[in-house]
Protein backbone atom coordinates (compact mmCIF):
# COMPACT_ATOMS: atom_id res chain seq x y z
CA UNK A 1 0.00 0.00 0.00
CA UNK A 2 2.47 2.15 0.96
CA UNK A 3 4.47 1.43 -2.32
CA UNK A 4 1.49 2.41 -4.24
CA UNK A 5 0.58 5.47 -2.16
CA UNK A 6 4.09 6.71 -2.87
CA UNK A 7 3.87 5.96 -6.86
CA UNK A 8 0.44 7.88 -6.74
CA UNK A 9 2.24 10.98 -5.08
CA UNK A 10 5.50 10.96 -7.27
CA UNK A 11 3.36 10.75 -10.49
CA UNK A 12 0.77 13.32 -9.27
CA UNK A 13 3.94 15.67 -8.17
CA UNK A 14 5.64 15.18 -11.43
CA UNK A 15 2.41 15.83 -13.49
CA UNK A 16 2.21 19.17 -11.14
CA UNK A 17 5.72 19.85 -12.06
CA UNK A 18 5.13 19.46 -16.08
CA UNK A 19 1.92 21.68 -15.60
CA UNK A 20 4.20 24.58 -13.91
CA UNK A 21 7.06 24.70 -16.43
CA UNK A 22 4.54 25.13 -19.21
CA UNK A 23 2.27 27.61 -17.84
CA UNK A 24 3.13 30.63 -19.47
CA UNK A 25 2.78 28.87 -22.22
CA UNK A 26 -0.79 27.58 -22.10
CA UNK A 27 -1.19 30.94 -20.89
CA UNK A 28 -0.33 33.52 -23.59
CA UNK A 29 -0.95 30.10 -26.46
CA UNK A 30 -5.05 30.39 -25.16
CA UNK A 31 -4.75 34.52 -24.62
CA UNK A 32 -3.08 35.03 -28.65
CA UNK A 33 -5.83 32.03 -30.15
CA UNK A 34 -8.79 34.37 -28.30
CA UNK A 35 -7.15 37.70 -28.90
CA UNK A 36 -6.87 36.25 -32.59
CA UNK A 37 -10.61 35.12 -32.74
CA UNK A 38 -12.27 38.14 -31.76
CA UNK A 39 -10.12 40.63 -33.65
CA UNK A 40 -9.09 39.06 -36.40
CA UNK A 41 -11.54 38.96 -39.47
CA UNK A 42 -10.98 36.04 -42.30
CA UNK A 43 -9.55 38.49 -44.59
CA UNK A 44 -6.99 39.42 -42.33
CA UNK A 45 -5.96 36.56 -41.53
CA UNK A 46 -5.42 35.64 -45.76
CA UNK A 47 -3.44 38.18 -45.62
CA UNK A 48 -1.21 37.57 -42.66
CA UNK A 49 -1.10 33.75 -42.98
CA UNK A 50 -2.37 33.13 -46.32
CA UNK A 51 -1.84 30.07 -48.81
CA UNK A 52 1.80 31.14 -50.67
CA UNK A 53 5.38 31.26 -49.36
CA UNK A 54 4.50 34.38 -47.75
CA UNK A 55 1.92 33.55 -45.28
CA UNK A 56 4.42 30.26 -44.49
CA UNK A 57 7.20 31.99 -43.45
CA UNK A 58 4.79 34.69 -41.10
CA UNK A 59 3.43 31.57 -39.46
CA UNK A 60 7.23 30.35 -38.80
CA UNK A 61 8.23 34.06 -37.34
CA UNK A 62 4.87 34.18 -35.55
CA UNK A 63 5.70 30.81 -34.00
CA UNK A 64 9.43 31.77 -32.82
CA UNK A 65 7.98 34.83 -30.71
CA UNK A 66 4.87 32.98 -29.47
CA UNK A 67 4.51 30.06 -27.49
CA UNK A 68 7.01 27.47 -26.56
CA UNK A 69 4.18 24.71 -24.98
CA UNK A 70 2.69 22.35 -27.33
CA UNK A 71 -0.64 22.32 -25.87
CA UNK A 72 -0.97 26.37 -26.01
CA UNK A 73 0.30 26.36 -29.69
CA UNK A 74 -1.75 24.24 -30.69
CA UNK A 75 -4.93 25.96 -28.92
CA UNK A 76 -3.41 29.04 -30.97
CA UNK A 77 -3.00 27.13 -34.07
CA UNK A 78 -6.85 26.38 -33.95
CA UNK A 79 -7.73 29.39 -33.46
CA UNK A 80 -5.81 30.47 -36.69
CA UNK A 81 -7.41 28.61 -38.54
CA UNK A 82 -10.97 29.10 -37.76
CA UNK A 83 -10.48 32.44 -38.26
CA UNK A 84 -9.44 31.22 -42.02
CA UNK A 85 -5.57 30.88 -42.36
CA UNK A 86 -4.19 28.70 -44.34
CA UNK A 87 -3.76 25.13 -43.09
CA UNK A 88 -0.03 24.98 -44.39
CA UNK A 89 0.74 28.82 -42.49
CA UNK A 90 -1.00 26.93 -39.15
CA UNK A 91 1.25 24.33 -39.20
CA UNK A 92 4.29 26.30 -39.91
CA UNK A 93 3.43 28.19 -36.90
CA UNK A 94 2.49 25.38 -35.27
CA UNK A 95 6.13 23.89 -35.40
CA UNK A 96 7.68 26.61 -35.45
CA UNK A 97 6.44 27.41 -31.53
CA UNK A 98 7.52 24.42 -30.38
CA UNK A 99 11.03 24.01 -31.80
CA UNK A 100 12.14 27.26 -33.18
CA UNK A 101 10.71 29.66 -30.51
CA UNK A 102 13.09 31.72 -28.82
CA UNK A 103 12.11 30.75 -25.44
CA UNK A 104 13.18 27.13 -25.96
CA UNK A 105 15.99 27.85 -27.96
CA UNK A 106 17.82 29.63 -24.94
CA UNK A 107 17.18 27.25 -22.32
CA UNK A 108 18.18 24.21 -25.06
CA UNK A 109 21.17 26.51 -25.36
CA UNK A 110 22.25 27.48 -22.14
CA UNK A 111 21.40 23.58 -20.53
CA UNK A 112 22.78 21.65 -23.43
CA UNK A 113 24.59 23.59 -25.33
CA UNK A 114 24.30 25.59 -28.93
CA UNK A 115 24.56 22.51 -30.65
CA UNK A 116 20.94 21.50 -29.39
CA UNK A 117 19.46 24.64 -29.85
CA UNK A 118 20.85 24.67 -33.29
CA UNK A 119 19.84 21.44 -33.90
CA UNK A 120 16.38 22.12 -32.27
CA UNK A 121 15.68 25.58 -35.34
CA UNK A 122 17.23 24.31 -38.27
CA UNK A 123 15.54 21.42 -37.77
CA UNK A 124 12.47 22.85 -37.07
CA UNK A 125 12.94 24.42 -40.40
CA UNK A 126 13.44 21.27 -42.30
CA UNK A 127 10.18 19.66 -40.91
CA UNK A 128 8.26 22.84 -41.57
CA UNK A 129 9.40 22.60 -45.08
CA UNK A 130 8.34 18.98 -45.43
CA UNK A 131 5.54 19.05 -44.08
CA UNK A 132 4.18 22.39 -46.24
CA UNK A 133 5.30 21.00 -49.33
CA UNK A 134 3.81 17.62 -48.96
CA UNK A 135 0.59 19.52 -47.88
CA UNK A 136 0.63 21.60 -51.32
CA UNK A 137 1.32 18.49 -53.19
CA UNK A 138 -1.77 16.42 -51.28
CA UNK A 139 -4.20 18.70 -51.24
CA UNK A 140 -4.88 21.78 -53.79
CA UNK A 141 -6.49 25.01 -52.53
CA UNK A 142 -9.28 24.34 -53.78
CA UNK A 143 -9.45 20.62 -51.90
CA UNK A 144 -8.70 22.45 -49.19
CA UNK A 145 -11.70 25.19 -49.02
CA UNK A 146 -13.95 21.92 -49.69
CA UNK A 147 -12.86 20.51 -46.70
CA UNK A 148 -12.69 23.68 -44.47
CA UNK A 149 -16.60 24.39 -45.35
CA UNK A 150 -17.43 20.51 -44.85
CA UNK A 151 -17.68 21.65 -41.32
CA UNK A 152 -14.93 19.91 -40.01
CA UNK A 153 -12.25 22.25 -37.95
CA UNK A 154 -14.88 25.09 -39.02
CA UNK A 155 -15.65 28.30 -36.77
CA UNK A 156 -17.43 27.34 -33.68
CA UNK A 157 -20.27 29.73 -31.88
CA UNK A 158 -18.01 31.76 -29.41
CA UNK A 159 -15.49 32.72 -32.34
CA UNK A 160 -17.97 34.90 -34.02
CA UNK A 161 -16.77 38.15 -31.95
CA UNK A 162 -14.70 40.41 -34.16
CA UNK A 163 -16.12 43.63 -34.41
CA UNK A 164 -16.38 45.19 -38.14
CA UNK A 165 -15.04 43.86 -40.94
CA UNK A 166 -12.04 45.48 -41.69
CA UNK A 167 -11.56 48.08 -38.63
CA UNK A 168 -7.59 48.05 -37.57
CA UNK A 169 -6.86 45.22 -34.64
CA UNK A 170 -4.77 47.83 -32.60
CA UNK A 171 -8.29 50.34 -32.36
CA UNK A 172 -10.58 47.15 -31.01
CA UNK A 173 -8.29 46.49 -28.33
CA UNK A 174 -8.91 49.63 -27.49
CA UNK A 175 -12.51 48.83 -26.29
CA UNK A 176 -13.43 46.69 -22.82
CA UNK A 177 -15.67 45.10 -24.60
CA UNK A 178 -13.33 43.71 -27.02
CA UNK A 179 -11.37 41.92 -23.88
CA UNK A 180 -14.90 40.72 -22.08
CA UNK A 181 -14.78 38.71 -25.87
CA UNK A 182 -11.51 37.36 -25.61
CA UNK A 183 -11.69 36.38 -21.70
CA UNK A 184 -14.75 34.43 -22.67
CA UNK A 185 -13.51 32.45 -25.65
CA UNK A 186 -10.40 32.08 -23.89
CA UNK A 187 -12.46 30.41 -21.10
CA UNK A 188 -14.56 28.49 -23.79
CA UNK A 189 -11.28 27.07 -25.27
CA UNK A 190 -9.96 26.12 -22.72
CA UNK A 191 -13.17 24.45 -21.18
CA UNK A 192 -13.13 22.07 -24.21
CA UNK A 193 -9.62 21.18 -24.42
CA UNK A 194 -9.15 20.67 -20.98
CA UNK A 195 -9.60 17.10 -21.17
CA UNK A 196 -6.88 16.37 -23.87
CA UNK A 197 -4.82 18.52 -21.56
CA UNK A 198 -5.37 16.99 -17.71
CA UNK A 199 -5.22 13.54 -19.70
CA UNK A 200 -1.48 14.49 -21.15
CA UNK A 201 -0.20 16.07 -18.14
CA UNK A 202 -1.51 12.92 -16.07
CA UNK A 203 0.18 10.61 -18.50
CA UNK A 204 3.13 12.72 -18.42
CA UNK A 205 3.52 12.70 -15.18
CA UNK A 206 3.49 9.40 -14.37
CA UNK A 207 5.59 8.05 -16.95
CA UNK A 208 8.47 10.13 -16.13
CA UNK A 209 7.83 9.24 -12.54
CA UNK A 210 7.46 5.94 -12.90
CA UNK A 211 10.01 4.98 -15.56
CA UNK A 212 13.31 4.21 -14.23
CA UNK A 213 15.63 6.47 -16.35
CA UNK A 214 19.15 3.89 -15.75
CA UNK A 215 16.30 1.44 -17.92
CA UNK A 216 15.58 4.13 -20.35
CA UNK A 217 18.74 5.16 -21.28
CA UNK A 218 19.95 1.29 -21.23
CA UNK A 219 16.83 0.90 -23.76
CA UNK A 220 17.76 3.18 -26.11
CA UNK A 221 21.72 2.58 -26.14
CA UNK A 222 20.79 -1.20 -27.13
CA UNK A 223 18.99 -0.30 -29.84
CA UNK A 224 21.86 1.95 -31.09
CA UNK A 225 24.19 -0.69 -30.78
CA UNK A 226 22.58 -2.83 -33.17
CA UNK A 227 24.22 -2.95 -36.84
CA UNK A 228 22.99 -1.44 -39.70
CA UNK A 229 19.63 -0.62 -38.84
CA UNK A 230 20.88 0.55 -34.84
CA UNK A 231 20.75 4.11 -35.99
CA UNK A 232 17.38 4.83 -38.25
CA UNK A 233 15.89 2.45 -35.13
CA UNK A 234 16.78 4.75 -32.62
CA UNK A 235 15.96 8.02 -34.03
CA UNK A 236 12.48 5.94 -34.80
CA UNK A 237 12.31 5.46 -30.82
CA UNK A 238 13.35 9.10 -29.93
CA UNK A 239 10.56 10.18 -31.39
CA UNK A 240 7.75 6.77 -30.32
CA UNK A 241 9.50 8.08 -26.92
CA UNK A 242 7.73 11.22 -26.89
CA UNK A 243 4.67 9.77 -27.84
CA UNK A 244 4.17 7.59 -24.99
CA UNK A 245 5.74 9.49 -22.18
CA UNK A 246 2.99 12.88 -23.56
CA UNK A 247 5.20 15.44 -22.21
CA UNK A 248 4.87 18.84 -23.78
CA UNK A 249 7.98 21.41 -25.29
CA UNK A 250 9.12 23.08 -21.54
CA UNK A 251 8.48 19.37 -19.75
CA UNK A 252 11.10 18.27 -22.85
CA UNK A 253 14.35 20.12 -21.50
CA UNK A 254 15.38 18.30 -18.47
CA UNK A 255 14.62 14.72 -20.48
CA UNK A 256 16.74 15.60 -23.02
CA UNK A 257 19.15 16.67 -20.73
CA UNK A 258 19.33 13.23 -19.19
CA UNK A 259 18.90 11.75 -22.59
CA UNK A 260 22.50 13.79 -23.49
CA UNK A 261 24.04 12.91 -20.38
CA UNK A 262 23.23 9.02 -21.20
CA UNK A 263 25.08 9.23 -24.49
CA UNK A 264 22.32 9.57 -26.63
CA UNK A 265 22.98 11.11 -30.18
CA UNK A 266 21.83 14.32 -31.16
CA UNK A 267 19.97 13.37 -33.76
CA UNK A 268 17.69 10.73 -31.44
CA UNK A 269 17.63 13.40 -28.83
CA UNK A 270 16.13 15.91 -31.13
CA UNK A 271 13.36 13.33 -32.69
CA UNK A 272 12.63 12.66 -29.20
CA UNK A 273 12.12 16.62 -28.50
CA UNK A 274 10.44 17.29 -31.86
CA UNK A 275 7.48 14.49 -30.90
CA UNK A 276 5.70 16.46 -28.49
CA UNK A 277 3.89 17.18 -31.17
CA UNK A 278 2.02 13.75 -32.03
CA UNK A 279 1.52 13.07 -28.40
CA UNK A 280 -2.22 11.82 -28.32
CA UNK A 281 -3.55 14.55 -26.73
CA UNK A 282 -2.24 16.78 -28.94
CA UNK A 283 -4.02 14.48 -32.17
CA UNK A 284 -7.13 14.78 -30.09
CA UNK A 285 -6.86 18.65 -30.60
CA UNK A 286 -5.94 18.46 -33.87
CA UNK A 287 -8.85 16.25 -35.09
CA UNK A 288 -11.39 18.50 -33.11
CA UNK A 289 -9.39 21.55 -35.12
CA UNK A 290 -8.92 19.98 -38.94
CA UNK A 291 -10.43 18.42 -41.22
CA UNK A 292 -9.60 14.41 -40.33
CA UNK A 293 -7.51 13.94 -43.99
CA UNK A 294 -5.39 17.17 -43.16
CA UNK A 295 -4.74 15.76 -40.06
CA UNK A 296 -3.69 12.01 -40.86
CA UNK A 297 -1.76 13.53 -43.78
CA UNK A 298 0.12 16.18 -41.45
CA UNK A 299 0.97 13.68 -38.71
CA UNK A 300 2.48 11.23 -41.84
CA UNK A 301 4.29 13.99 -43.06
CA UNK A 302 5.58 15.40 -39.71
CA UNK A 303 7.19 12.04 -38.21
CA UNK A 304 8.80 11.80 -42.19
CA UNK A 305 10.12 15.80 -41.46
CA UNK A 306 11.19 14.89 -38.10
CA UNK A 307 13.09 11.48 -38.84
CA UNK A 308 14.95 13.57 -41.58
CA UNK A 309 15.92 16.58 -39.51
CA UNK A 310 17.44 14.55 -36.83
CA UNK A 311 19.03 12.60 -39.06
CA UNK A 312 20.44 15.34 -40.90
CA UNK A 313 21.02 17.72 -37.25
CA UNK A 314 23.03 14.76 -36.10
CA UNK A 315 24.93 14.52 -39.13
CA UNK A 316 25.70 18.20 -39.68
CA UNK A 317 26.07 18.94 -35.90
CA UNK A 318 26.05 16.18 -33.56
CA UNK A 319 29.34 14.64 -35.28
CA UNK A 320 31.38 18.05 -34.70
CA UNK A 321 32.19 21.25 -33.14
CA UNK A 322 32.96 19.12 -29.45
CA UNK A 323 30.45 17.57 -27.18
CA UNK A 324 27.31 19.06 -24.78
CA UNK A 325 27.91 21.93 -22.54
CA UNK A 326 25.32 21.56 -19.77
CA UNK A 327 24.27 24.18 -17.75
CA UNK A 328 22.18 24.97 -14.18
CA UNK A 329 19.31 23.42 -14.64
CA UNK A 330 18.49 26.69 -11.75
CA UNK A 331 18.56 28.95 -15.14
CA UNK A 332 15.86 26.92 -16.41
CA UNK A 333 14.02 27.19 -12.81
CA UNK A 334 14.58 31.29 -12.80
CA UNK A 335 12.74 31.52 -16.77
CA UNK A 336 9.84 29.62 -15.68
CA UNK A 337 9.32 31.35 -12.49
CA UNK A 338 9.37 35.03 -14.18
CA UNK A 339 7.55 33.90 -17.03
CA UNK A 340 4.64 32.31 -15.31
CA UNK A 341 4.57 35.30 -12.73
CA UNK A 342 3.98 37.53 -15.98
CA UNK A 343 1.33 34.60 -17.52
CA UNK A 344 -0.49 34.82 -14.01
CA UNK A 345 -0.51 39.00 -13.98
CA UNK A 346 -1.96 38.78 -17.53
CA UNK A 347 -4.49 36.52 -16.92
CA UNK A 348 -5.83 38.53 -13.51
CA UNK A 349 -5.78 41.80 -15.45
CA UNK A 350 -8.12 40.10 -18.13
CA UNK A 351 -10.35 38.31 -15.47
CA UNK A 352 -10.55 41.84 -13.88
CA UNK A 353 -11.25 43.52 -16.62
CA UNK A 354 -13.93 41.26 -17.39
CA UNK A 355 -15.71 41.05 -14.10
CA UNK A 356 -15.88 44.94 -14.46
CA UNK A 357 -17.76 44.79 -17.64
CA UNK A 358 -20.01 41.82 -16.57
CA UNK A 359 -17.91 38.78 -17.60
CA UNK A 360 -18.35 35.26 -16.80
CA UNK A 361 -16.39 34.29 -13.14
CA UNK A 362 -15.23 30.44 -13.99
CA UNK A 363 -14.65 28.50 -17.18
CA UNK A 364 -18.00 26.48 -16.01
CA UNK A 365 -20.07 29.88 -16.57
CA UNK A 366 -18.86 29.89 -19.67
CA UNK A 367 -18.71 26.72 -21.21
CA UNK A 368 -22.29 26.29 -19.68
CA UNK A 369 -23.58 29.21 -22.03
Amino acid sequence: MEAVAGALWAGLKTSAGFFWDSLFGLIFGFLISAIVQVVATPRQMERWLGPNLRGIVSGALFGIIASACSYGAAAAARGFYQRGADVRSVFSFLISSTNMNVAIVILFWTLLGWKFAFAEFFGGAIIITIVTVGLSLWFSTERQAALRSSGAGADDDHCHHHHGVDEPASRRLTVAATWVAIWRTMLADIGMLRNELLVGYLIAGFAAALVPPQWLSGALNAVRALPVAGYPLLLILGLLLAVITFVCSMGNVPIARFLALAGIPLGANTTFIYGDLLVPPMVAIYRKSFPREIVYAFIGLFILGALVAGAIMDLVIGRGFGGFSMGSMAVNDRFTLYSNLAAIAAFIVLWFVAQRRGGPSSISDETAR
